[in-house]
């Protein structure tokens, strides 16, 4: 939660760290979510934060005590943020936070207008540095003159954007904040609203799923009582038995939209109805974009969309000796194991030793490593014939 406000830092050490921090957490959520390309617009939108010193241009010398002050900053700053870290999630093996929903809330109303100030002051002082720039350079008159101009221009420009992007970061922070934001900065956020230059950036501040995740199961029969057969989309919840699929970097568009439907009404997705009325309909531009058709011949006559939560399953204990166990056992004529004398050959001796010692590999990655050891020999063998 701190990182984002040091890249408005004055001190360059701080920039870097607060990207290479950003890096690491977005690469983490990559490897543990689908949050398709979110993630990597937002490692773009950090790069920014990288100066041509990082890319092996030299930068400005900076004198011993200027850099003795911004090391002493840079260390201060990071060890405050750990020390914070620790003590406000109370790290331990498992993390859990010490601070309520209002003390967070609070913390937001009283950092905010902080942050726009800071922001005004490094901009303001950004936009002054490049003017004077322009006029202590060895060009000529003229050549002055026209930097100035385009810094004029995009300093303006930078200052109107900035303006406007408050709008949306105080909607999402702080409704005060928000309130306090000039009326004709508000109207005229209002008006280039619909071009998109200017929006408030993330995810989501509150996650579903804590409780459930709600979806919506679309299903569809030609009568009324019985026969209800369900439509299966490519990638979202829905069959218990389906591992849920990696789609990272793909937004599927359909499936996404889908998750907002489960939160609302049909009255908030009208697009749902127009779904709903494709499928009953049979309109093959929208089945394809379904994974299982259950109507391949002609479409239902009715279709229903009913509303689950899904958990994980939580741990359950179990007995072979549990009568409810064995009754079912017995359901299905389930026969006890019995063990025969050993039969295989030599060679099948070791594949069951070494099956025994490995486990039962999983799909993806028992094929990515034979993959990636075919290419390492074929590399090797490449290199002794040169």
């Amino acid at each position: 939660m701190a990182i984002p406000f040091l890249f408005f830092a004055p001190v360059r050490g701080l920039k870097i760290f607060a990207f290479y921090a950003q890096l690491m957490l977005q690469i983490l959520i990559i490897l543990t979510g689908n949050y398709n390309f979110f993630n990597l617009l937002t490692i773009v939108l950090c790069i920014p934060l990288l100066d041509d010193q990082t890319f092996g241009k030299k930068g400005r010398k900076r004198t011993r005590s200027t850099g003795l002050l911004s090391n002493i900053f840079e260390i201060v700053t990071v060890c405050y943020i750990g020390y914070q870290t620790w003590k406000l999630f109370s790290l331990q093996v498992v993390t859990s936070p010490t601070f309520s929903s209002k003390e967070f809330d609070h913390w937001l109303e009283q950092i905010v207008p902080w942050t726009i100030v800071i922001g005004c002051v490094s901009l303001g002082y950004e936009v002054l540095l490049s003017a004077l720039r322009c006029f202590i350079t060895d060009s000529s008159i003229v050549w002055k003159v026209w930097s100035a101009v385009l810094c004029l221009v995009f300093g303006v420009l930078a200052v109107a954007m900035f303006c406007l992007s408050l709008v949306p970061y105080t909607n999402e922070l702080d409704w005060k904040s928000n309130q306090k934001i000039p009326p004709v900065v508000r109207n005229v956020n209002e008006k280039v609203d619909p071009f998109q230059i200017t929006s408030s950036y993330g995810l989501f501040r509150t996650m579903t799923g804590v409780g459930g995740r709600p979806e919506v199961i679309v299903e569809g029969s030609n009568s009324m009582q019985t026969g209800w057969k369900e439509y299966e989309f490519l990638y979202k919840p829905g069959n218990l038995s389906r591992k849920l699929p990696i789609v990272a970097p793909h937004q599927p568009r359909l499936d996404w939209q889908m998750w907002f439907a489960a939160l609302g009404n049909y009255q908030h997705n009208p697009w749902f109805v127009t779904m709903v009325y494709r499928l009953l309909t049979g309109q093959e531009e929208v089945l394809e974009l379904i994974a299982n058709n259950p109507f391949p011949d002609a479409p239902p006559k009715y279709i229903r969309a009913k509303l689950y939560h899904y958990h994980y399953t939580s741990s359950s204990q179990t007995s072979k000796d549990i009568s409810s166990l064995l009754d079912i056992i017995k359901h299905y004529k389930v026969e006890p194991v019995k063990k025969k004398p050993s039969s295989l050959t030599f060679v099948g001796n070791s594949v069951k030793w070494l099956r025994e010692k490995i486990g039962q590999p999983e799909g993806f990655i028992f094929t990515m490593s034979t993959f990636t050891a075919a290419l390492v020999i074929n590399f090797l063998s490449w290199i002794q014939i040169f």
